[in-house]
Parts: C-alpha cells; sequence; structure tokens
C-alpha cells in the first residue's frame, strides 16, 4: 500500500503541472480509415506516468472521452484507438488552437465545457478559465476568467455549474452558466469533486487528506473518511461510487453515509466516471481503460495502452 501511496502522490504532483484532453471516434470503414489517419499515442511515451486530467461520456452518442497530456481524444468504441481532436479557441485576446492540457465535461449532446492550458508556445494566454464548445471540441469560446481560472472540476447540476479550482481550497458557484461567481471555501484543495444529480446542495469531495461531504452547496463541509486521492462518480441519488488507492471500488447509496466494496479495477485509478449507473469507465495509471457494466462488480479491458 506505501507504494501505491506513494504512486499516487507522484501523479498528484505531476498534475499540478498540466491539466489534461479525452477520447473517441466514427464507426464503419469511413470510420476506420479515419481512426488510421488520426489515431496518435494518447500517452506520453517518455512519461513516467501517463498524466489524465478528465474523462467524460457524449451524449450524443454515448462515446467515451478522455483528456490527457498529449490531446484531448475521443475513444470510437472497445478496442479501437482513441482519436486526437484538435479545435480553435477563440477569446477576446485572439484565437489559438486547444487540445492537450484540458480538462473537459460534457453537459449535453456535443455540447462541453473545458478548462486549462494551451500548448506551449501559444498566443493564448497560459490558463484559459472557463470554455465552451457546441461542435465535440471543433470550435471553443472563452465564457469567463480567462487567464485568472484553472478548473479541474467542472460539475453542471440543474440551473447550477460548479468548478473546482486548481491547487485551491476553493469552489466556484454560478447561476448563470459561467459568466458569474460566487466563491466557496474547500476544506482542501481538491482531487476530485461530485454533486447529487437530483440535489445541487449535496457535494462530496476528495482530497490528498480524505473525502468531505457538504450539505449547503460548499457552506460547511464535514470529513467522513480518511482514504486520500479517490476519485468519484455519482450517475443517480442512490449511486455514488468512490474509486480509492490500489483500484477498490467502492458504493454508497445514501450519499456518503454507508460505503461497501463492491469490486476492484486491479490496478491503480487515475480517474473515474459513469455513462449511466450500471456502466463504468477507469483509467488505470498504466493508462489501460477499464469498463464495467455491472456496478463495478467485474471489469475487462477497454482500450490497451499503446505498446
Amino acid at each position: 500500500m506505501a507504494g501505491a501511496v506513494g504512486r499516487l502522490l507522484l501523479l498528484v504532483a505531476l498534475l499540478a503541472a498540466a491539466a489534461l484532453g479525452a477520447c473517441g471516434g466514427e464507426d464503419g470503414a469511413a470510420g476506420q480509415e479515419q481512426d488510421a489517419q488520426l489515431a496518435v499515442p494518447w500517452l506520453d511515451p517518455d512519461g513516467d506516468f501517463p498524466i489524465v486530467g478528465s474523462m467524460t461520456i457524449n451524449p450524443a452518442d454515448g462515446r467515451l472521452w478522455i483528456s490527457t497530456n498529449t490531446g484531448l481524444f475521443r475513444v470510437p468504441g472497445e478496442g479501437r484507438k482513441p482519436v486526437k481532436v484538435t479545435g480553435t479557441l477563440t477569446t477576446p485576446n485572439g484565437a489559438g488552437e486547444i487540445s492537450e492540457l484540458l480538462v473537459v465535461r460534457f453537459i449535453g449532446p456535443d455540447e462541453m465545457l473545458g478548462s486549462g492550458h494551451p500548448a506551449g508556445g501559444s498566443t493564448l494566454p497560459p490558463v484559459l478559465g472557463l470554455i465552451r464548445s457546441e461542435d465535440a471540441g471543433k470550435t471553443w469560446t472563452s465564457v469567463s476568467e480567462l487567464g485568472t481560472a484553472d478548473f479541474h472540476a467542472i460539475e453542471p447540476v440543474g440551473d447550477r455549474l460548479i468548478g473546482g479550482l486548481f491547487g485551491q481550497a476553493q469552489v466556484l458557484v454560478s447561476g448563470d452558466g459561467g459568466h458569474e461567481w460566487e466563491t466557496r471555501a474547500a476544506p482542501r484543495p481538491l482531487v476530485d469533486l461530485e454533486v447529487n444529480p437530483q440535489d445541487s446542495n449535496r457535494w462530496i469531495a476528495t482530497t490528498q487528506d480524505g473525502v468531505y461531504v457538504s450539505r449547503d452547496e460548499g457552506g460547511t463541509w464535514r470529513a467522513i473518511d480518511p482514504t486520500p486521492n479517490s476519485y468519484l462518480a455519482w450517475p443517480a441519488p442512490d449511486a455514488l461510487y468512490r474509486l480509492d488507492p490500489g483500484g477498490a471500488l467502492m458504493l454508497s447509496r445514501d450519499g456518503g453515509g454507508k460505503w461497501e466494496e463492491v469490486g476492484s479495477t486491479g490496478g491503480e485509478p487515475q480517474w473515474l466516471v459513469a455513462s449511466d449507473p450500471m456502466t463504468l469507465y477507469a483509467v488505470l495509471i498504466d493508462g489501460t481503460i477499464k469498463r464495467s457494466g455491472d456496478g463495478g462488480r467485474i471489469w475487462s479491458d477497454f482500450v490497451a495502452p499503446p505498446a
């Protein structure tokens, strides 16, 4: 366990240097031809660890996307190589290409919010604030906080938008789609954040020293578990998942009060996302993307890392 925690702490340190991109693709012969042309390694072959900033599901087609230090990718399907997506961000201060170093979240079919950084040498500001795309990452526009905010968690719930700031014990809340924000204090800088899908007042957050819950939209927090550096998915009010160091998947049906271990990914995790209460995806520290169709009890390889 000490070795696993050490690897997790090193991963957190690496994440301090970057925020990141996603995956996906097309079906049929035309899609396969495009995959052959555009598929590139979604992991840095020279890096000690792959760095994953987010995973998200496009409601338009149910495809998985993944953001890494090498780019934003969509995954065409099981066993298919992720395909890199490069878009153009337009801001009041100019335009430029973006793909790597992003955190993204779909909020509707082909509609996504993002944050992060441009590639080195770009004329864009080094911190992108909140950005938005309505065509699955091809074009982006600036929404707010350009040059000032780096969101590493983006959670839309009802008419509220919640953004966790990287490296800061702060969470921002917006009621107008991310144009204006109010600040909430967090117990620690966040590793991950999820919100009850039916009650935007009820939050859960993970940090380097444990798991915390808030029942008043981030006004106050209570520690509920000392497990560090976990990843979260909350696809239904009675299905809150927590993926712990080492790969153990925990399930709570009461919003974090009680937990049961339901399965294991079999490897050190980097991220967790759910497309529905039973279908989960996890990416491991070696870049393997795992899938479970039974609520995390059994996992299989969805995409293998590049050789």
